[in-house]
């Protein structure tokens, strides 16, 4: 059985809501000939990312690894706060990391949601995601890695009314947030499942 790992922080992880309405479980629950491997840590930078990859990533092999930081990066609270140049270099050491291991492996690098500011609990703003989602976009045009622009997606699915898609707090995924991003991300593991079995074939 192949694997496929989800790399990333909180919304990763699928924080405060029952798992079976997490990524990692919509996903395995759509594709069932894979291992969905679930490395999201709450709390999470790209800082703490580069120190857990080996063991959390590298080790399962995977055919493909989706990669979602920057909402914690991007917020200047709790001493997470991680400078768009240390971002974007811990991003490309991740990336390189991946590709030396195993060329193959597909990367999907994930723009973080944005987030609800009309409540108190988020520590970023979408004008900081922007920029970081900016970055991310940019690596992926000169890494080569497929982007899954989640922060596009869910702000047009929403019609710019986010609330429902997150819970209390305006920053992590409710249910239907959670179903907006495998949305936007099924196709992309979709497509590198059946390209990689037609090329096998």
């Amino acid at each position: 059985m192949k694997n496929i790992v989800l790399f990333g922080d909180s919304l990763t992880y699928g924080y405060g809501v029952f798992k079976k309405d997490s990524i990692a479980a919509l996903l395995q629950e759509k594709f069932k000939k894979l291992a969905v491997i679930n490395s999201g840590v709450n709390g999470d930078t790209t800082r703490e990312a580069l120190k857990r990859l080996d063991y959390d990533v590298l080790s399962f092999s995977p055919v493909a690894v989706t990669v979602l930081f920057g909402s914690n990066d991007c917020a200047p609270s709790e001493g997470c706060y991680r400078t768009i140049v240390e971002f974007k270099s811990n991003l490309n050491a991740i990336i390189d990391r991946i590709y030396k291991k195993n060329i193959g492996t597909k990367v999907i690098l994930i723009t973080p949601p944005p987030v609800d500011e009309t409540v108190f609990m988020p520590w970023t703003t979408n004008s900081r995601i922007f920029n970081y989602s900016e970055a991310i976009r940019e690596i992926c045009r000169e890494k080569g890695c497929i982007l899954c622009d989640f922060n596009v997606y869910m702000t047009q699915e929403s019609g710019g009314d986010i609330k429902s898609f997150l819970q209390e707090d305006g920053c992590h995924l409710s249910e239907s947030g959670y179903m907006a991003f495998f949305r936007c991300l099924e196709p992309l593991i979709d497509n590198i499942i059946n390209t990689a079995g037609n090329s096998e074939g």
